[in-house]
């Protein structure tokens, strides 16, 4: 039970505002607050992206340099080119190409018993 009466017989302007109330919402209601709420959340996880994308790429793109220079100096008598020796690609010749432990990365033996 409440503390207030209960009061049967409704003031005028009590009557007024009900009846100025909506009974309920324009069609189509329901499906208009699902897609402002899925476009909020693709919003969210667009700038989200953005955001990640901007903190690492940076540091990937350091980190990608530092290790292309430290191969070009490890590997810059060795190799033809700057560009090999920077991806540290090793010189490949004919023989290298088809030899079998560089097919399959195993060492097969040449001698047999």
């Amino acid at each position: 039970m409440t503390d207030e009466p209960q009061n049967d017989h409704a003031s005028p302007i009590e009557s007024l505002v009900r009846a100025a109330a909506p009974a309920s919402f324009d069609a189509g209601f329901g499906d208009r607050v699902l897609a402002r709420l899925h476009a909020g959340r693709e919003r969210a996880f667009a700038n989200a992206l953005n955001r990640q994308f901007r903190l690492v790429v940076p540091l990937a793109a350091a980190a990608a340099l530092l290790l292309a220079a430290f191969n070009w100096w490890g590997a810059r008598g060795t190799s033809a080119s700057s560009f090999d020796a920077a991806l540290n690609l090793p010189e490949v010749t004919l023989s290298s190409a088809y030899s079998v432990p560089s097919l399959y990365g195993v060492t097969v033996p040449t001698e047999t018993p």
